[in-house]
């Protein structure tokens, strides 16, 4: 059964993430997937101030951020009653295999992980699974 091709252009997506270049290499893949409305933050704070700002249909999340990680971020947002939809599916950008934190990630509602740094194919891959939902 094929799925129909995503029409990305019509999805907006946030990219939370500390580290500039790894945030504009994100971005990039992005755009090269076909997104056109992309936003940034460099932190869960920021993340935040900018879900409630504009509604983003996808959010792309480090995990290790200061001073608000990843984790405080998702708490933050399945918590809101600022933003205009707390269910919005975030993918976390992680090098942790370690389980604990992975436990928690999901007792908060993330809907997925993306290993550090992303590949193109991975990326897309997952974006693709919470697109086809909407």
């Amino acid at each position: 059964m094929d799925r129909k091709p995503v029409d990305y252009g019509q999805y907006s997506i946030l990219v939370i993430e500390d580290q500039p270049f790894v945030r504009r290499t994100i971005m990039q893949i992005l755009s090269q997937i076909g997104f056109r409305s992309i936003a940034e933050a460099d932190n869960g704070e920021t993340g935040m101030r900018e879900c409630i700002r504009a509604t983003p249909d996808v959010i792309v999340c480090d995990i290790d951020m200061k001073p608000v990680s990843g984790l405080q971020f998702l708490a933050e947002l399945r918590a809101s009653a600022e933003v205009r939809n707390r269910r919005t599916p975030v993918v976390f950008l992680t090098n942790h295999t370690e389980s604990e934190i992975v436990k928690k990630a999901m007792a908060l509602g993330v809907n997925g992980f993306v290993v550090k740094p992303p590949s193109f194919g991975a990326l897309k891959e997952r974006v693709d699974r919470l697109l086809a939902g909407k």
